[in-house]
């Protein structure tokens, strides 16, 4: 027997293929009205897939959490108000596949405004050191990630580095000016745009305090604090040469409530460097 559609016999059960499939298919109907601009009703989905598959609004929630958990991992922004949950099954990365395939267009930025509530609690630390290898966690989602590899499409994806870089610029100058140093704000330099990519950093900016040059190296994802990025060796080089005043800025969740955080040479202290390409010269 039924009751709002809710199915009593269900809690407790494990999810069908079937089930899933819905599920995961509603959410992306869902993505795709967010990342258009469009006005659309999350309970109303959420009663659509409760009277499709007769699941509690709490077990369908969590559900759609996975699925952000799932997007969050390979850099695809997640939908509002659906923060990722980790812990989902394999089943569920499979289907979350399925819709990526089917559209392309999610893995692009989009032009909308980006959701900054406030700009004070935007600089955040870098994350903790992992007690484990990233390459630990289950095979469905490091298959997933290499397939949608987010650290090689942030690196080819102009419009999401331009897109952070400019975000930064106004935000360092913002900074300066309420810390009540407006000559510095007005001398900061993005340097990729006027003058090339390179210098092995993109900003020249400033420390409030002590106004002391900061280089920075902007690295931009749509994904999480711990989505990987590639770096090029004259950027290294010049982290090692400018340890005093360099620094990579990652900015993260770029359409999701973005943040940043900054690490200071030497690298080799907050991340794991491996080397992803070799120069190849005919003997």
């Amino acid at each position: 027997m039924t009751v709002d559609g809710i199915d009593p016999s269900k809690e407790g059960t494990d999810w069908t293929a079937d089930e899933v499939a819905v599920l995961v298919g509603s959410y992306f109907l869902m993505l795709a009205e967010e990342k258009a601009g469009r006005e659309y009703n999350k309970s109303e989905y959420r009663r659509g897939v409760i009277a499709a598959i007769g699941r509690k609004p709490g077990s369908i929630e969590r559900k759609l959490q996975n699925v952000s958990a799932v997007l969050d991992e390979i850099g695809v922004p997640w939908i509002q108000g659906y923060k990722p949950l980790p812990h989902y099954q394999d089943a569920l990365v499979a289907v979350v596949e399925q819709q990526l395939l089917r559209h392309p267009e999610l893995f692009t930025i989009g032009a909308g405004p980006l959701r900054v509530r406030d700009e004070s609690d935007i600089l955040v630390a870098p994350p903790a050191f992992l007690n484990s290898d990233p390459e630990h966690r289950p095979a469905a989602i490091r298959r997933l990630v290499g397939k949608f590899d987010p650290a090689a499409r942030d690196a080819r994806n102009r419009d999401l580095g331009r897109a952070g870089e400019e975000f930064v610029v106004g935000f360092e100058r913002r900074r300066l000016e309420q810390a009540g140093r407006p000559n510095l704000a007005k001398d900061v330099r993005w340097v990729s745009d006027l003058d090339g990519d390179g210098y092995g950093y993109d900003v020249h900016s400033f420390d409030a305090d002590s106004g002391e040059p900061r280089l920075l190296e902007i690295k931009t994802t749509c994904g999480n604090e711990r989505t990987p990025f590639w770096m090029t060796r004259r950027e290294c080089d010049v982290a090692a040469e400018q340890g005093g005043i360099y620094r990579v800025r990652r900015v993260f969740h770029f359409r999701n409530q973005l943040k940043m955080f900054e690490i200071a040479p030497p690298l080799e202290s907050r991340l794991r460097l491996a080397p992803a390409t070799f120069m190849a010269t005919p003997r």
